[in-house]
């Protein structure tokens, strides 16, 4: 039976070791991110890249670089039974487009289309995830380099979870799973269970799962973000402190 964690404050607590883990992980799985993105918008045609990601490189990429100084990337981590495991990412970045004919610029200023990084995440984690599972089934055929290396494949194998773009694999194999639904993009990904978490704070309660947001700045460890979840996926953000 899970037992429930209780606060009386936003503060969650993270010991040295678990600190060092993440900062270290999650580095790694930055640079995983950033190859992959590359990769694919290299050899991707236009309309498959427009269906899939949706939002233009040069912005996309600042995403998983972080060469971007209007904002960073918000690394998602859950501590599972099995250790540190990442579902994801998200960055929230504006996508300026032309504006109508007949709107004077000057007059009402420029126009922007919001992204929330959530769908392009998931694309790459499916990908990503593929591409391991193929690069360990077929090693033997790929010659000296293939495209990720023994410590890009023990990384996902240690910290990415199982995602793919249709529910079969994990249904074989009898895991449960999240499906991530956006317009004609679905994405099913491994449930992973997080701590049970209920927070007492201004005279109210609120009951969810513990989760970790890594912050990543031009690709270095940037902070740690924790914060709840509920069930309606709303999320109050608290404090991290390192003992």
């Amino acid at each position: 039976m899970k037992t429930k964690t209780t606060l009386f404050s936003r503060e969650i607590t993270y010991g040295k070791k678990d600190v060092a883990e993440l900062e270290n992980a999650s580095i790694k799985v930055q640079l995983i991110y950033d190859k992959t993105l590359f990769m694919l918008h290299s050899h991707l045609p236009d309309s498959l890249w427009d269906a899939w990601i949706g939002v233009p490189y040069s912005i996309i990429s600042s995403l998983y670089k972080g060469n971007n100084d209007s904002g960073t990337i918000f690394q998602k981590w859950i501590q599972s039974p099995t250790g540190w495991k990442c579902i994801g990412c998200e960055r929230h970045c504006l996508e300026s487009t032309e504006p109508p004919q007949d709107v004077n610029v000057a007059n009402h200023g420029r126009q922007y289309k919001f992204h929330n990084g959530i769908r392009q995440s998931m694309v790459l984690q499916a990908l990503i995830w593929s591409m391991y599972e193929n690069t360990v089934l077929f090693k033997p055929f790929l010659g000296d380099e293939p495209f990720f290396d023994d410590d890009d494949l023990h990384t996902i194998s240690s910290y990415f979870v199982p995602t793919y773009l249709n529910e079969f694999h994990l249904i074989e194999r009898s895991k449960p799973c999240k499906e991530y639904k956006d317009q004609n993009i679905r994405v099913f990904q491994e449930w992973i269970s997080a701590p049970d978490l209920v927070l007492k704070w201004n005279g109210g309660l609120t009951e969810g799962r513990w989760m970790t947001g890594v912050y990543m700045d031009h690709s270095r460890f940037a902070g740690l973000g924790p914060y709840l979840k509920d069930s309606k996926g709303q999320r109050t953000y608290m404090q991290a402190y390192v003992q």
